[in-house]
């Protein structure tokens, strides 16, 4: 191998563990914000059912590229405005792998509570009955 093709086969390396580790912890993410959104969705109290259709809802009405454009500079501005208020004069800067898997993880968090949502509404009542016996 020549050593040009080494360097190309170290930076594919390398993109493919930080793309692994974003799906990971987007992952994480999504999966605790799915249970707790079909909870929230299935719980039959209107606040929490509220909020639970609001996330959903506008969390995949806006298209991801503006989310994540939003978390990142955004939040970075937010935060920074929010501790400047307070009367600090610290500053917080968002990482990039960080406004990532937030990110990721808040829109296939949306998905995932109408995917849990549906799963534990499509088991029959029966069953139901019974696991709540044992």
């Amino acid at each position: 191998m020549t050593s040009t093709t080494q360097s190309y086969l170290w930076v594919i390396l390398q993109g493919s563990l930080l793309t692994v580790g974003v799906s990971l912890g987007a992952l994480l993410v999504s999966i605790l914000l799915g249970l707790l959104g079909a909870a929230a969705k299935l719980s039959g109290r209107p606040i929490l059912v509220g909020l639970g259709t609001f996330y959903t809802t506008i969390i995949r009405g806006i298209p991801d590229l503006v989310l994540m454009l939003l978390v990142f500079y955004g939040g970075t501005i937010g935060i920074n405005t929010l501790l400047e208020k307070m009367g600090s004069e610290a500053t917080i800067d968002i990482e990039p792998f960080a406004a990532g898997v937030i990110t990721i993880g808040f829109i296939y968090g949306a998905y995932m509570t109408e995917t849990f949502r549906g799963a534990i509404l499509s088991i029959p009542k029966g069953q139901m009955e019974a696991a709540w016996a044992f």
